[in-house]
């Protein structure tokens, strides 16, 4: 019998308040892939986190009933401010590890149960996903929360910073996932592809 990855006792955060630019007028994390709205499959790929954070707006399709649902200010002020609030709203008594994620990867639970069980059996501050071109993905990572708060902490204000800023002076380990399982949804094309491959 396979062993099981160890468990890792985590939170969650899934970005969802983005102003998906280049499908002007679609929310994208609503958008059906696989007969779910994007934001389901995010949920469910981190739905062994002890709690969960979808930052957004209230009300979005896919959102699970035991999600706490916050944004941050003001909104649209980037991803790094989103998971700023995120982690704000997990300051009583945080995990050790937490899960963040965007909302627009479909296929990210085929990542998620690797990333924790690299997170397992490290001492760094995280890990992240790398793409086949070199390219870490902040937004796929686990990260250890008390680092992860630092280094907000350290480049507030966040307000249209980076992730990768926020991110570069953390100890991370990288860990190679498809790129097809790396692959977001930031277009109409992007759409058109998952759909045609079944995601």
């Amino acid at each position: 019998m396979p062993s099981r990855p160890p468990a890792v006792a985590h939170d969650a955060i899934v970005l969802a308040g983005g102003r998906s630019s280049r499908m002007p007028g679609v929310d994208k994390v609503g958008l059906v892939v696989g007969g779910r709205p994007l934001l389901a499959h995010a949920c469910a790929a981190v739905e062994a986190a002890r709690r969960l954070v979808v930052v957004g707006p209230e009300g979005l399709a896919g959102t699970p009933a035991a999600a706490t649902v916050v944004r941050e200010d003001p909104p649209f002020a980037g991803p790094a401010a989103a998971i700023g609030a995120g982690m704000a709203a997990l300051q009583t008594d945080p995990s050790p590890f937490v899960a963040v994620l965007a909302a627009d990867v479909p296929r990210a639970a085929e990542a998620v149960p690797v990333l924790l069980a690299a997170a397992a059996g490290t001492d760094a501050d995280g890990v992240v996903a790398r793409s086949s071109d070199g390219h870490r993905q902040p937004l796929l990572a686990v990260y250890r929360s008390a680092a992860l708060r630092d280094a907000l902490d350290a480049h507030a204000p966040l307000t249209d910073r980076g992730v990768g800023q926020v991110t570069r002076g953390m100890h991370l380990v990288e860990v190679d996932v498809p790129d097809d399982v790396l692959a977001d949804i930031d277009s109409p094309t992007d759409l058109e592809r998952l759909t045609e491959e079944g995601t």
